[in-house]
C-alpha cells in the first residue's frame, strides 16, 4: 500500500472499491507479516496481487482462481469474507468479468487516486448469527500457568481473512474452558473493535471501529453519540492531557489520513480535521503540555503538528518500514517510535531530530511506551515478550550478541496488539492475539495476572481515569470491562449498525446472564446453553449498576 500511489499500474476503480469496501481492512501491506490477521495476503497493490508466488488470480479464467473461489463459496470455513456478509453477485460478477479479461491494471492517474468516498457497490447484507458468552472465567494469576505446545502456531480467525500462508513454527497456545451459555442471536457481523477510550472524567468510554466512533455514557448506560463522519478506519483514540481535545486519527485505503479533533463538551463537536501522511496513520500520542500531537503511520514518517494551527513543524524519515506506534516522554522532551523495520527510535520532542537507534534484531514492533518516570521505553509486538529499555545505560548494553533490554517480562504466546499504563502508574496493562489482556506491576514489571474471557484477538485496552477499570476491544466486536483490583469482568458490551447509514444497536450483558440492550437488538437474542427456553431477563440500566458509575449527567467529560 505505501507504494500504491507511484506503482505504475493500478486496479481499475472499480475492482479497487470493491476491495477498499470489503477487503483491505485486514488485506492490506501493514499487515502482511501478520499473517494471524492478513493471511499473508494484501489486496491494497495491484503488483503485490498479481506479482505473488503463490496466485490469487489466474488472469484469463476467473474459475481458477483462488480469490474466486472464496468469494463464491458457500462454507463458512473457507468463504470470504470469513464471518462476515457476503458479497452480492453482482460484485462477485465484476471481479470475475476483470479476471476472466486478463486482470489488466490501470495506469490512469483516475484509477490510482480513486476515493472510497464515491458511491460503493452495493452488498448484499446476510445477517450472521453471533454467540455472546457471559463470560466471567477466572483470570490466571501469575505463577499458574494454562499453556500448552501445539504444532502449529495458533491462528486468529478474523472476519474478511483469507489464510493463504501460515507460520509453520511451533508456537505455545493458551487453553481455556469453553463458553456454553450467553446470548445468541443473527446480529452478525459485529464490527472489529479497533480503538478505546474513557472520556478524563471517567462517565463515558468512547469505542472505534471502521468508519464510526461510538459513545458510551456509563451513567444513562447506553450509547448516546455517534461519529459517523470519520472516514475509514479508526485506528488511536485518544484525548489530550488537559482534557480539552479528543483527537481521532486513521484514514481510508489509498488516501492521506486524517486527524480529527473535537471538543469533548456535553456533544462531541467537531473544531478541525486536516490530513496528514501520504497512508493512514496508524498511531498518535500528544504532548504533556497538549500543545502538539505526533502521528505515526504507513508511509513509514513520523509528523508533529502544532495543534492550535494544525500545521506540520517537523517529521523524522528515518524509518524503513511502517511506523506502528509513537510516544512522548512524560515532560515532552523526547519522542520513541517503532515499527515493522524492527527498530525503536528516539528522537528530540520539538524538532524529531534523531538522537538513537535501538536495533535488537527481532521481529516487529506494534506496542510502545514511556514508564512513568520516563526512564525506560517499553515494547512489544511480533515478539510478545515485553521489554524495558533504560534509555541512560541502553547503549553501554550493545554487545557482540545484538541490543539487550534492562528486564524482558514473559506472559503473552501470540503477538502483542498494545499497551497502556493505569493513570496512576501502578499497572501496565497489555492487549494480545492470544486472546488475553495482561496486567503488570508498572514500577516492577512483573506480570500480576492474565485476563481470560476474551475469546479472539485483543486489540485495544484502556484504563479509566481513577485505573479501578480496564476496557479491552477485540476483532470479534466485543468490549469488556473488568475491576482492575479483582480481575473479574463487570459487563460486556457490543455494538452494531444495522444499515450503513442507520444509528448503532447495542447490548449489554454480564456474567450472571442478565441483559440491557436497544430494542432492535434483544429481540434479536435469546439464551443459549441456559437449560431454559424462556426470555433473557431485561435490566435497564445494567451499565452504570455493574460499573457502580455515579448517577452524575457527564456525557463525555
Amino acid at each position: 500500500m505505501i507504494e500504491a500511489a507511484h506503482a505504475q499500474q493500478s486496479f481499475p476503480k472499480a475492482i479497487q472499491l470493491v476491495f477498499e469496501r470489503n477487503c483491505v481492512g485486514c488485506h492490506n501491506y501493514a499487515f502482511l507479516d501478520k499473517v494471524d490477521v492478513s493471511g499473508g495476503l494484501a489486496l491494497d497493490s495491484y503488483d503485490r496481487v498479481i506479482g505473488r508466488k503463490r496466485p490469487v488470480i489466474v488472469p484469463g479464467n476467473a474459475s481458477a482462481s483462488e480469490l474466486v473461489r472464496r468469494l463464491e463459496s458457500s462454507d463458512p470455513q473457507v468463504g470470504m469474507p470469513k464471518g462476515g456478509e457476503r458479497l452480492g453477485r453482482e460484485i462477485i460478477e465484476a471481479v470475475r468479468s476483470w479476471i476472466d479479461s486478463g486482470a489488466k491494471g490501470d495506469s490512469s492517474a483516475e484509477a490510482a487516486t480513486a476515493s472510497v468516498s464515491e458511491s460503493p457497490p452495493p452488498v448484499s447484507i446476510q445477517p450472521s448469527e453471533v454467540f455472546v458468552p457471559y463470560g466471567g472465567r477466572k483470570a490466571i494469576e501469575a505463577g499458574n500457568s494454562l499453556e500448552k505446545r501445539q504444532a502449529t502456531a495458533p491462528v486468529v480467525p478474523l472476519p474478511g481473512v483469507l489464510i493463504l500462508d501460515q507460520d509453520p513454527e511451533k508456537g505455545p497456545n493458551r487453553v481455556v474452558e469453553p463458553y456454553t451459555k450467553g446470548l445468541i442471536g443473527k446480529i452478525g457481523p459485529l464490527p472489529a473493535v479497533t480503538a478505546l477510550a474513557f472520556s478524563p472524567q471517567g462517565k463515558s468510554l468512547l469505542v472505534g471501529f471502521y468508519g464510526r466512533v461510538v459513545v458510551w455514557d456509563l451513567v444513562e448506560s447506553r450509547i448516546v453519540q455517534e461519529l459517523n463522519d470519520v472516514a475509514g478506519s479508526v485506528n488511536d483514540l485518544q484525548f489530550s492531557p488537559d482534557g480539552k481535545l479528543l483527537s481521532v486519527v486513521g484514514g481510508k485505503p489509498f488516501s492521506q489520513g486524517e486527524v480529527r479533533l473535537y471538543d469533548p463538551g456535553a456533544q462531541l463537536r467537531l473544531v478541525s480535521s486536516f490530513a496528514a501522511h501520504k497512508e493512514t496513520i496508524l498511531a498518535q500520542a500528544f504532548s504533556p503540555d497538549s500543545q502538539r500531537i505526533a502521528t505515526a503511520g504507513l508511509d513509514k514518517v513520523l509528523e508533529i503538528r502544532d495543534l492550535v494551527t494544525g500545521r506540520k513543524t517537523a517529521e523524522m524519515t528515518d524509518h524503513s518500514d511502517t511506523v506502528q506506534c509513537v510516544a512522548f516522554s512524560p515532560k515532552g522532551d523526547l519522542l520513541a517510535t517503532a515499527g515493522m523495520d524492527r527498530t525503536i527510535k528516539i528522537s528530540d520532542g520539538m524538532t524529531a531530530k534523531g538522537k538513537m537507534t535501538i536495533n535488537p534484531e527481532i521481529k516487529g514492533f506494534l506496542a510502545l511506551a514511556f514508564s512513568p518516570d520516563g526512564k525506560y521505553v517499553l515494547t512489544s509486538g511480533e515478539s510478545p515478550e515485553v521489554r524495558w529499555w533504560e534509555l541512560v545505560t541502553v547503549a553501554d548494553d550493545l554487545t557482540e550478541g545484538g541490543w539487550r533490554p534492562t528486564r524482558k517480562m514473559e506472559g503473552h504466546v501470540g503477538t502483542v496488539q498494545a499497551m497502556r499504563f493505569s493513570p496512576d502508574g501502578r499497572l501496565l496493562a497489555t492487549a494480545s492475539a492470544d486472546h488475553s489482556v495482561c496486567l503488570w506491576d508498572g514500577t516492577t514489571g512483573h506480570l500480576l495476572r492474565t485476563l481470560v474471557d476474551c475469546d479472539n484477538l485483543v486489540y485495544a485496552v484502556a484504563f479509566s481515569p481513577d485505573s479501578k477499570l480496564l476496557a479491552a476491544g477485540s476483532w470479534d466486536g466485543f468490549v469488556r470491562i473488568w475491576d482492575v483490583n479483582s480481575g473479574k469482568l463487570r459487563i460486556t458490551l457490543a455494538q452494531k449498525p444495522l444499515s450503513r447509514d442507520g444509528p448503532t444497536e447495542w447490548l449489554a450483558v454480564t456474567p450472571d446472564g442478565r441483559l440491557d440492550g436497544s430494542p432492535e437488538l434483544r429481540k434479536l437474542v435469546r439464551a443459549r446453553g441456559t437449560g431454559s427456553v424462556e426470555k433473557v431477563h431485561h435490566t435497564p440500566g445494567l451499565l452504570a449498576e455493574s460499573l457502580q458509575v455515579l448517577p452524575k449527567r457527564d456525557v463525555v467529560n
